[in-house]
């Protein structure tokens, strides 16, 4: 009686929804969370069955203990079977669809990528007004247009892993509110530094800006994770993340414009730009988006769904794998509980004590040791580090340059920054455009037979054009063109060669990795670079300051470093 017993007991189970048995102590394998799953359209065959299969090879013994199964008890699992798929239909990824709620937190998640690329790139334009005001040297300079980089790079890791724990909804909101909060606070906080107190009030609030901007890519990896199914995630993600790249193109058009339209108006002299108000009105429209996120947002759909279950679910922690997202946001796998809703959470309880142990635990399980003595990774996180020294360098010093060797003003010092910006977004899109093409030639055209040795060859190559190929704009660079125009050709090719290595390490550690670990390698590979690239901006203020009186220019020094720098991380 004890097979038929715990058949019929898995199969009410099944019709009561229960789709795993990390719900309940299962009486059979007396095991909290065992390995096997109960599906109703298996109930027929019961969990006895199921075990059995793992242990016995023998079809003759299976067929055997089926016999124990009269052929009454089969009709009667039957209609079990037949009322559990009637009430409780299995919807497939293909037929998901987004909920019509989720439309209006894609565009406020768009403008919120749109308003951190404004605040971050603002700064490279306001320092020219402001260094100019209060006399800030070159060494000031790099000190204050690092600290952004110094505090996102310190608060990315904890808040992806606070992800876990807060609602999303509100942790964005906190994060907005803050680091709108420092914007409005910047004016006020270069005055004090001015006023006696060094620099540190205004490096310390640029750096609480750094830290609260650190929310926007791990909060919404768990609301995409929420709203969007696995095939359209990639598509929702692109769509958001253009905010960035339009961020920072208007961050070079709108800011000098607003700086003339608030000159005398922000409490500034008549005869100095208004980047005052420029602050101000960025701080405003932070605050402004608070509004409607706090109206529309969710951090999941109202309605049941499914989204993003899966059979085989394993836990892990992800990122979004670009630019320097290092977070580390603990996925879990979507099961159904006792009263057949579906939740994210893995542990029947669902309380965020067994979330912090389930973290612990995968933290320990993840596969510290080979990354470690792993040349490939090592490799990796050299070429990321090489990138940023580069890349914080062109996005916090490109207005300087051309306002300090070219005489430009301050709207022509940004427009003449946009160029490589919008390189940069051509050289992303042709680099992995052009790589897949390359793997599928490679492979015949046929795209399921691509070799680990054609694709690691593909990588390399992609990743050698984008350090090589900076490396060479930046050596031409450092013998500073006449021409404005030619400088701005030689960097916009820096900028966008780097891009080229989305194709390279930025696609080479899902490969390394597998699927489970490769946001945890993206993250190892991103947090060292981040340091790196902030430290470089520091680096090169105190290059400009040393060499301000030598004949040499110590723009050509920069530029000569930084090329360097590249040779190496190839």
């Amino acid at each position: 009686m004890r097979p038929l017993t715990s058949l019929l007991l898995h199969a009410a189970l099944g019709l009561l929804g229960v789709a795993q048995c990390s719900a309940f102590f299962c009486p059979t394998c007396v095991s909290r969370r065992p390995t096997h799953t109960i599906n109703p359209l298996r109930s027929q065959y019961g969990h006895e069955r199921f075990v059995l299969q793992q242990q016995l090879k023998n079809e003759i013994e299976l067929e055997k203990i089926d016999a124990i199964i009269t052929n009454d008890d089969k009709e009667l699992l039957l209609s079990i079977d037949n009322k559990t798929t009637q009430a409780q239909p299995l919807q497939t990824t293909s037929q998901q669809t987004i909920d019509s709620e989720f439309y209006p937190i894609l565009a406020l998640c768009f403008c919120v990528t749109l308003l951190s690329a404004l605040d971050r790139v603002a700064m490279s334009i306001a320092i020219l007004p402001i260094s100019a005001e209060f006399g800030y040297t070159e060494t000031i300079k790099g000190q204050i247009s690092s600290a952004v980089s110094y505090g996102y790079g310190a608060a990315i890791l904890p808040i992806g892993l606070a992800v876990s724990v807060i609602s999303s909804r509100l942790l964005m909101m906190v994060g907005v509110f803050l680091w709108s909060m420092a914007t409005l606070g910047t004016p006020l906080m270069a005055v004090l530094s001015n006023s006696g107190y060094a620099l540190f009030p205004l490096i310390s609030i640029r750096a609480m800006m750094g830290a609260a901007e650190a929310v926007v890519l791990p909060t919404m990896q768990r609301i995409l994770a929420n709203w969007v199914p696995p095939e359209k995630k990639a598509t929702t993600l692109a769509i958001i993340l253009s905010g960035f790249q339009l961020g920072t193109v208007s961050a070079y058009l709108v800011s000098p414009w607003l700086m003339d339209q608030m000159s005398g108006l922000d409490g500034g002299a008549v005869d100095i730009e208004g980047w005052r108000g420029m602050f101000y009105i960025y701080g405003i429209a932070g605050l402004a988006w608070l509004i409607p996120w706090y109206l529309l947002a969710k951090d999941s759909p109202s309605a049941n769904n499914n989204i993003g279950r899966v059979e085989d679910c394993t836990e892990t922690f992800v990122n979004t794998m670009i630019e320097d997202d290092a977070s580390l946001v603990f996925q879990e796998c979507v099961v159904e509980n006792d009263a057949g809703v579906i939740t994210k959470d893995n542990r029947a309880d669902g309380n965020s004590f067994n979330r912090i142990q389930d973290i612990q635990l995968l933290v320990k399980s993840a596969p510290w040791t080979d990354f470690l003595r792993s040349r490939g990774v090592w490799g990796m996180m050299l070429a990321h580090a090489a990138k940023n020294f580069e890349l914080y360098n062109l996005l916090a010093w490109t207005p300087t340059f051309f306002s300090e060797q070219y005489g430009l003003n301050t709207k022509e010092s940004a427009l003449f920054s946009i160029g490589p910006s919008i390189c940069g977004m051509i050289g992303g899109l042709t680099a992995g455009n052009l790589a897949d093409f390359m793997l599928v030639k490679l492979s015949s055209g046929d795209s399921d037979n691509i070799t680990t040795e054609t694709r690691t060859n593909v990588r390399k190559l992609f990743q050698s054009v984008a350090l090589f190929g900076p490396a060479t704009c930046l050596y031409l660079l450092s013998s500073l063109p006449e021409q404005a125009t030619t400088a701005q050709i030689l960097l916009g090719g820096a900028v966008g060669l780097q891009a080229m290595d989305a194709a390279g390490f930025g696609a080479a550690t899902q490969e390394k990795a597998g699927e489970r670990w490769a946001g945890l390698l993206y993250s190892m590979t991103s947090l060292p670079g981040v340091m790196i690239g902030s430290i470089s901006v520091s680096v090169t203020g105190q290059i400009l300051d040393r060499m301000s009186n030598a004949e040499e220019s110590g723009w050509t020094t920069v530029f000569q470093l930084n090329s360097m720098v590249c040779v190496a991380g190839a």
